[in-house]
């Protein structure tokens, strides 16, 4: 609903632009090239709020960053509709973008993961080995006479 509700003022404003934007062709072109950039658009929130849910925007947040700029020139394009291509292909950019924060973020996060379980492992290694250690001694401090 959220979506719907981001995406529906872009289409009724290239439905019904002003007078100076060219009329739709006979097969609706201008149409069909609002509703592509609300498609571009919806596909570049999703990527952003994919790359989002995994905390991209601080872990890898320079490039988070540079996405976020190609989607703010697209939002900042599709105020004034003119090159209604371009501004589908920034948003377009904008996703392929997010969906590569989202990678590079997903990279580092299970890395961290394997480290952390490998400094378990460790950890365990050393708790079984002072265990063993402890047992000995004791084993040794009762065979000494007083």
């Amino acid at each position: 609903m959220k979506k719907i509700l981001i995406v529906l003022p872009f289409v009724i404003l290239f439905l019904f632009s002003c007078k100076s934007a060219p009329a739709p062709d006979a097969d609706g072109a201008n149409v069909q090239k609002a509703i592509d950039i609300v498609t571009a658009k919806s596909r570049a929130v999703d990527a952003m709020d994919k790359a989002k849910s995994i905390k991209a925007d601080v872990a890898v947040s320079d490039e988070y960053n540079s996405a976020l700029d190609v989607f703010n020139e697209a939002e900042k394009d599709a105020q004034n509709p003119g090159d209604l291509l371009a501004v589908t292909n920034k948003y377009l950019e904008a996703e392929r973008l997010f969906l590569a924060t989202y990678e590079s973020a997903r990279s580092k996060k299970e890395e961290a993961q394997r480290q952390l379980n490998r400094a378990k492992d460790a950890i365990k290694q050393v708790e079984n080995e002072a265990e063993a250690f402890e047992k000995e001694s004791e084993g040794t401090a009762k065979g000494v006479p007083n």
